[in-house]
C-alpha cells in the first residue's frame, strides 16, 4: 500500500536501526522490500494475484483488520518466515525485505490509510468510493517522486537495486516479474527527468516521513524478539 520508494526508505531505515552487520547482502534486502508488488509486471495480473503475493488471498480489504483475519495473516507471515528463511539460503535477505514489505503494508492500513479515509469522508466520499484508490495512489506517487530526489538514503539505493538479479519466490513470483518491476520503479522514480510532481492532496510528505520512521521501528520490534515471529534481525 505505501509507494515503492516509501518501501525502499523503510528498508533503508531498518538497516540504519539494526546495523549493516545484520545482513549478508544489503542490495537483496532492498530488492525484497519492493518484491510483493512485482506481480504488477505479470501480464493480465488481477487484484487476486496481488492478494496472493501479499499473503492476503481470501481476505477482503475492508475486513483485513478484523481479529480473525489479522490472526490468519499473521499465521501466514509466520509460516512464510519459518518455511523460506533458513541458514544457508543465499536469498534470505531478499526474503527478509519481502516480509518487511508485508508488515509495512499492514501498518499503513492501520495508520495512514485510516487517516486518509477519514480525510476524504469530509469530501463526501466513502471507503467504497471508486475514486478512493486512484486519489490515494496519486498522492503516494507524488510523494515517492519527492522521496527519490530528497530523502537522505544511507547509500545509493538505485545502484544497490541493480546489483542483484535472478531471484524469485517459489509459487508466488518469477524472476522476470521481479526484474521487470524493479526496472519500472527505477525508471519512473529515479531516472525520470520530470520534476513537476504535484503536492499531495490528502497525505502530506511530512506524514510519510513520520510513517517511514514509525513503520521501521514497529517492524524491527516485531522481527527481533521471537515473540510474534521468528527473529530476523
Amino acid at each position: 500500500m505505501p509507494g515503492a520508494i516509501t518501501h525502499i526508505a523503510i528498508a533503508d531505515k531498518i538497516i540504519e536501526l539494526v546495523g549493516d552487520e545484520k545482513f549478508n547482502n544489503i542490495p537483496l534486502f532492498y530488492c525484497g522490500s519492493i518484491g510483493p508488488d512485482a506481480i504488477c509486471a505479470r501480464a493480465g495480473f488481477s487484484r487476486e494475484d496481488k492478494k496472493k503475493t501479499h499473503l492476503r488471498d481470501g481476505i477482503r480489504n475492508t475486513d483485513f483488520l478484523t481479529d480473525e483475519n489479522q490472526k490468519l495473516f499473521h499465521n501466514r507471515v509466520s509460516n512464510f518466515i519459518d518455511e523460506r528463511i533458513f541458514e544457508g539460503n543465499k536469498y534470505n535477505d531478499f526474503l527478509k525485505g519481502y516480509v518487511v514489505h508485508l508488515l509495512s503494508d499492514e501498518f499503513f492500513r492501520k495508520t495512514v490509510r485510516l487517516e486518509y479515509i477519514k480525510a476524504i469522508n469530509g469530501d463526501g466520499n466513502t471507503e467504497q468510493s471508486r475514486d478512493l484508490f486512484d486519489n490515494l495512489h496519486k498522492d503516494l506517487d507524488n510523494i515517492d517522486y519527492r522521496l527519490a530526489r530528497e530523502y537522505s538514503f544511507s547509500r545509493n539505493v538505485r545502484e544497490a537495486l541493480y546489483t542483484e538479479w535472478g531471484y524469485s519466490v517459489d509459487g508466488l513470483l518469477i524472476h522476470e516479474e521481479l526484474s521487470g518491476s524493479k526496472w519500472y520503479i527505477c525508471n519512473k522514480f529515479f531516472d525520470s527527468k520530470n520534476d513537476g510532481f504535484k503536492s499531495p492532496k490528502y497525505i502530506t510528505y511530512r506524514r510519510i516521513l513520520e510513517f517511514i520512521e514509525e513503520s521501521a521501528m514497529n517492524i524491527v520490534v516485531q522481527l527481533s524478539d521471537d515473540r510474534m515471529y521468528k527473529s530476523l534481525f
